[in-house]
Parts: structure tokens; sequence; C-alpha cells
């Protein structure tokens, strides 16, 4: 199952891993990051996607609300897969890093160009955050 912020969780199931997808937005590139990884993993867990269409258009009301339901979902995720993409900034996604580097929910992937991969490095290393260059990689390690 795939949770968006069109589609809650009503009630958390036991059974299967919660992984929210954190990471990069790419929603002008070919191709969909987060998409793959669903492809990837199929059914074994429940994603939470929190790609939202529109997002650079919200109110302040509607951003407080989006950005509310995020910390939800990431609190409530059994797993954090955190994917920085190598031409992008990704302020928010390096927050989610530092908010969750002392918890054991982190698969980070972090390819070599991103311009602060040596600090994620050091950082995923000090506290055991298992760290990946590729989607792949992360994938076949973390979930097969």
């Amino acid at each position: 199952m795939i949770y968006t912020p069109h589609n809650q969780i009503k009630a958390k199931e036991t059974h299967k891993d919660y992984v929210f997808l954190a990471g990069s937005i790419d929603l002008n590139l070919d191709g969909n990051w987060r998409e793959q990884v669903i492809n990837l993993i199929g059914d074994k867990v429940h994603f939470i996607d929190p790609t939202i269409s529109g997002h650079d258009a919200m109110n302040d009301l509607q951003m407080e609300s989006h950005i509310n339901w995020e910390l939800d979902m990431l609190d409530l995720a059994d797993k954090v897969f955190l994917n920085f993409l190598e031409e992008s900034k990704s302020p928010i996604s390096l927050v989610e890093l530092g908010m969750y580097t002392r918890t054991s929910k982190l698969i980070v992937v972090c390819p070599n160009a991103f311009y602060k991969s040596r600090y994620i490095k050091t950082l995923c290393k000090k506290y055991k955050i298992p760290l990946f260059t590729t989607l792949d990689a992360a994938v076949r390690t973390s979930f097969c």
C-alpha cells in the first residue's frame, strides 16, 4: 500500500513495516526515484510518499498542515529511506537526516557527487547508519 497526504493511514498494521520515502524532490526530472523504489521493493512493505503536486503553490496554512503530516508520518514510520540526488541542495532532507540520526530508522542513499556527501558519510559512519551510493544497492541490501 502507498500512503500519501491524500490517502492517509487509518490504523497501523503490524505485519508489515512502514517506509517513509524522504529525500530530494525530483518532480521536474525524467523518472521518479520514489516510484523506482516502490517498484523494486514491491508489496513487502507499506510506503509513505510525501510527494504532493502543487507543493510550491500552497498557502501558509496548507503548508503547515502538510509539514505536520510529514512529521507525524516520519515518527510513525519503521524506516526512513532518505535519498539525496546529486544535483539537488535538499535542505529539508538534510534536516530530516539530523532529526533521525540517533534512531535506527534511517537508510541513506547519497551519491559521491552530492555537494555535502563528505558530511553525510561522516555522520552515517559515526552513528552506524546504513549508507549507499545508489538506490539499487540500498534496496537490495535493505529489503531483499
